[in-house]
C-alpha cells in the first residue's frame, strides 16, 4: 500500500476574488454590513495564515485583529492593482513580522504549525508528520510555500504579498518543499528523489 502525503489548494485563484470585489466596493462605499460581511468572509483564512507565520494560537488571534482593524481603517487606501485577497495577505505579512519584532529575539524555539482536527487515524499521523516537517523551514520558506501551495496565489502575487521577487519566492518554495520532501522520505519512501 502506498501512502503519499498531499497538500491541496485551498481556493482556485479565481474563487478567491470575484465574490470579494462586490463587498470590497460596498465597504469602500461606507455599508457597514458589507463591511462586517467582509471581515467574516475572510477571518477564517487571515487567522489560519497568520497561524502559519507565528506559530501560535493566541499570537494569531493578536494579529488577526491587527489586521482587521488595519482592512477597517485603510480599505479607502485599497487601489485594486493587486487582488483583495493579496492586499490582506501583505497586511497579514507585516502583522506578523511587527508582532516577532515586538515579542524580541526567537527563543529558538520552534513555532508550532496547525494541523487541523482528522477524521482518520492514518490521516492524524500523516498530517502529524507534515506539521513536524513544516517546523524545519525557515519562515521565509513556509510563507513562500502557503501561499503558492495552500492558498493558491501565483509568483508574481506571492511576491507583492512578501515584498520579495517572484524568482525569490519560487525559489523558497522549491528550497520548502526539497527540504519537506527530505523530512518526509523517512515515513514515505517514494518521496526519496530519484525515485
Amino acid at each position: 500500500m502506498t501512502s503519499t502525503v498531499a497538500i491541496s489548494t485551498v481556493a482556485a485563484a479565481g474563487e478567491r476574488a470575484e465574490p470579494l470585489a462586490e463587498l470590497v466596493a460596498a465597504a469602500r462605499a461606507g455599508d457597514r454590513v458589507a463591511m462586517e460581511t467582509l471581515i467574516e468572509a475572510i477571518e477564517r483564512r487571515v487567522y489560519a495564515f497568520a497561524w502559519r507565520l507565528v506559530g501560535d494560537r493566541a499570537a494569531a488571534e493578536d494579529v488577526s485583529q491587527e489586521v482587521f482593524l488595519k482592512i477597517c481603517q485603510r480599505l479607502g487606501q485599497y487601489r485594486g492593482d493587486a487582488s483583495f485577497l493579496a492586499w490582506v495577505y501583505r497586511i497579514v505579512v507585516n502583522q506578523a513580522r511587527d508582532y516577532r519584532r515586538a515579542a524580541g529575539p526567537p527563543t529558538g524555539e520552534v513555532p508550532e504549525i496547525p494541523v487541523p482536527p482528522a477524521v482518520d487515524v492514518a490521516r492524524d499521523e500523516q498530517l502529524q508528520r507534515l506539521a513536524q516537517a513544516m517546523r524545519l523551514l525557515s519562515e521565509k520558506e513556509r510563507a513562500a510555500l502557503t501561499l503558492l501551495d495552500l492558498e493558491g496565489f501565483s509568483s508574481p502575487e506571492a511576491a507583492r504579498i512578501l515584498g520579495s521577487l517572484a524568482i525569490t519566492v519560487r525559489a523558497r518554495a522549491a528550497h520548502a518543499r526539497k527540504k519537506l520532501r527530505r523530512a518526509l522520505s523517512h515515513y514515505y519512501p517514494e518521496l526519496r528523489e530519484g525515485t
